[in-house]
Order: C-alpha cells, then structure tokens, then sequence
C-alpha cells in the first residue's frame, strides 16, 4: 500500500475483491464526461473512495505529457520537437503515464473529496489501480476522517473537589525554597570540598597518555552532590582545597552516552581553583523586603499563603476539568482516527527525547520503547478528548475571534520575546495559526463544561473505568 501521491510505488493492479456496502454518485469532472465515485464507510473514522475516470480523461493527460516531453527529449537524428509520437510512447511510456496519474489522481481526489463533503485527517493510501489506455482509469483510495459525534447530557456533569489550604508548614517550605534560590557561593580558603559545595576546576582526560577529544575543561563549575558528572568522579573531589592537583583513572560505565568514552578507561588530571561554601540568607525582615517587597517577615508570610493557595486553587481546576473529561469520555465511547493517535504519540515520545537529551543511554533508550505503549494509551484519550471538545464547541456554536487569536500570538511572543507580527507571520507560513485557533476553541469548549458542571465538595469513591 502506498501514498495517492506518490505514484511512483504504486502497485497498477486491477481490482479483484468484492467492496463493503457504499453509496454512488456521479461528479462532473474536467466538464466534459462524467467521473464516478463510490464512498465505502469502512468505520465510523475511515472511509474509502472508489474513484473511476472515464477513458479520454488519461488519454488527454498523456497527450498532454507527451507534447512537453517532444520539447525537451533529445534523441539521435531528430531534431528537438521532431520526435514522432510512436517512439516516444516506446521509449517513455512508463513515465509518462506516471507524469499523467501524478496529475490526475490529486485533481480527481479533490474533486470527489468536495463533491462527497468529506474532510480527510490523513493522507490518502492508494490501492487497486488500473491504468491502461483506452480503458477507464480506477484506483480506491481511503483515509481517516473524524467521527460524527453528537453528544447528549454534557452539562451538569458532578465533580468532586476537595477542600484546599495553605498550612504553616507549606508556607514554611516554601520560605525556605527562597532562600535557597537565594543562596550565594562564597570562596573558602583552605577549605575541603563537602558534599553541596561548589567547586571550580581545570581538567583533562588521557587514554593510552594521550589527551582525550573533549574531555576537557577550564573554569569548569561542580556542585558536589548535583550528579553534574559520573558519580566516581564527584567521589574524588572530596576533600580537595584551593591550590590542590590530583590524578585518578576511573572506567565510563558500558551504557555511557558518549559512544567513544562507553566502558573506557580514563586518566584525570585536576586542579582546583576555587572551593566554595553556599551561603543562604537568613529568614528576616531584609529578606522579606529584597524577596517579596514586604515591610517584613509577618507579610511576607502572608503573601505567600495566598500565592500558595491560588496556586493549588489552579490545580483544582485542572484536576476538576479532568474528572470532567473522564466522565465524557466514558458516556460518549469511540475509537479515534488511527493517523491522529500516531502522530499523537510521536509527539509524546519527540518531548520524551528532548528531555533525556545528551543521556541517551542504553537504559534510556529500552525505557522509550516501554513507553510507546504508554504513549498510545496518552495519545488515545488527548484525541478523543480533542474532539469531544470539537464536538461541544461545535454543538454550542462556539467561536474564536481574530481578537481573541491575536491576543493569544500577542502572549506566546511575549513569552518567547519575539515580535507578535514575526511570529503571526511565521505560524501564518508553517501553517500552524488554525491549530492554535483550534486549541482555543477546545479551551473555551472546556471552560464551558467546567462552567456549566456540578461540583461537589467531597471525595469521589466511584472509580471510571
């Protein structure tokens, strides 16, 4: 099975087997002899056209194709444009009849797409093809559609929340994750390097007495403890001081993700330049007014509860909106377009290789094959969910506004500190404007059903499957 449009792989065979029930019509096509298409509903997300062209619609293509072939051909003993016809049908038949179908099968396609009002998620996959002169052109080509949903009973859904609060003991921890973003690392003469401290260093790694490529460095900063480097490295950094230099081998595990370095032995040579101790600030009125403009520590206590408390307000509704999905999903069941879930789960699994970047362990790498499964079973409810939320935003005629799409641009350049019209126009040429309209869309439709729902305080005892 191959891609409509990539005719070069496709199999020209002719159609043999019997086809599940469809509906016919018929489609006026280039305005002269009609086009015939059959639509098969193989599944209530994927459906197949059975496309027939009449018999002067390839041989008009091919004459066409062969004109502009007579151009540019150049054979011994003809003249450019002199070429007779018959060789060239000798000589190029196959790939002017490729050069026809790659015209043909995207513009009848489309052509049967608009007629039959059907709006493909995935690209064409071209099967039972017959293509010979003077005879129809036929071919089936199917794909994945959205599913017609039409949900019932989506409002007045019951949630559970639970209570919410900011005690002493989150406020003090929270308190204290300030003063260690806060904390400074001063120089210690004379001091030895303890687990937490930081130091700096100038190293270099042999194998076989000779320098290794880019196992290096100058000035280089380690916090003891961080797992910046292999653990049997930190380990022979305790207790160095300023001013010290000291040698040990040391062998890379097998699974190491630099190849070249994978179960090697290496030689160091370090020297340390400096060793410092962290430094955090104290818990008073100072701090209260550097960290969080607070005349002091009372308010700035104060401050933080409320911070605390909106935050886990926001993760309340973020855990409601769940619950509301999860009861959706499970009173409105259907399976997803198969192309939509893949392409899903490539993303999961592109965000998986983008955080174990530069650790690209053998570990690593068996880790992400178990989590394709998991991927999948991601990647199925985020589709469904998305078009559930299609399906209520449609049902309730919500719309985005070029306002709303504008201000949303106008956030992410914020974010990403870009102008809003560069980056309008760069979304605008990858095409990726309308899926931010539509997560937009899926957010308002979201919004609603939180709206619109029955919150409970209390804890839910019935589990949904």
């Amino acid at each position: 099975m191959a891609d409509a449009l990539d005719l070069g792989s496709s199999p020209l065979l002719a159609d043999g087997g019997s086809s599940p029930p469809s509906r016919t019509m018929t489609v006026t096509y280039g305005f002269k002899a009609p086009m015939k298409v059959d639509i098969e509903e193989i599944s209530s997300t994927k459906r197949a056209l059975r496309i027939e062209l009449p018999a002067q619609s390839l041989s008009e293509k091919l004459e066409t194709v062969y004109l502009h072939l007579a151009k540019r051909v150049r054979l011994p003993g003809f003249r450019p444009g002199k070429v007779p016809r018959d060789l060239l049908r000798s000589r190029f038949k196959d790939e002017a009849t490729q050069e026809a179908l790659k015209a043909l099968i995207p513009e009848s396609y489309g052509q049967a797409l608009k007629e039959a009002n059907l709006d493909p998620v995935s690209e064409p996959t071209l099967e039972e093809m017959v293509c010979e002169e003077g005879k129809p052109l036929s071919y089936r080509a199917t794909f994945d559609v959205k599913p017609a949903l039409q949900l019932s009973g989506y409002t007045g859904l019951e949630v559970y929340k639970e209570k919410i609060e900011a005690t002493d003991s989150d406020v003090d921890q929270a308190l204290e994750h300030f003063r260690e973003r806060a904390a400074e690392y001063v120089p210690m003469d004379g001091w030895p390097a303890l687990q937490e401290d930081l130091l700096v260093i100038d190293y270099e790694g042999f194998a076989g007495g000779k320098p290794l490529k880019d196992v290096s460095g100058r000035n280089t900063s380690i916090l003891l403890g961080a797992h910046q480097f292999i653990p049997e490295f930190e380990t022979q950094l305790h207790g160095l001081k300023k001013g010290e230099i000291r040698e040990f081998s040391l062998e890379f595990p097998t699974d190491y993700g630099r190849r070249e370095l994978a179960g090697k032995h290496v030689l160091f040579r370090i020297a340390v330049k400096e060793v410092k101790k962290k430094r955090v600030p104290s818990l008073d009125d100072d701090f209260a007014k550097t960290v969080g403009e607070c005349e002091d520590v009372r308010t700035l206590r104060e401050k933080v509860k409320q911070d605390l408390l909106a935050h886990k307000e926001r993760e309340q509704v973020a855990r409601l909106k769940g619950q509301i999905m999860e009861k959706l999903r499970a009173a409105h069941p259907f399976d997803p377009p198969e192309s939509l879930v893949d392409a899903e789960v490539e993303a999961i699994l592109a965000d998986l290789r983008r955080d174990v970047s530069g650790h690209r362990t053998a570990s690593a790498q068996r880790e992400e094959e178990t989590m394709r499964t998991k991927a999948r079973e991601l990647a199925s409810r985020r589709v469904q969910n998305s078009l559930l939320l299609e399906a209520v935003a449609k049902q309730e005629g919500l719309v985005v506004s070029e306002e709303e799409l504008q201000k949303e641009v106008e956030s992410a350049a914020a974010a990403l500190n870009r102008k809003p019209e560069a980056l309008r126009e760069l979304l605008q040429r990858e095409g990726r404007i309308e899926a931010i309209r539509m997560q937009l869309l899926e957010r308002k439709a979201l919004d609603l059903l939180y709206e619109r729902a029955n919150v409970v305080e209390g804890v839910n005892l019935v589990t949904i499957a």
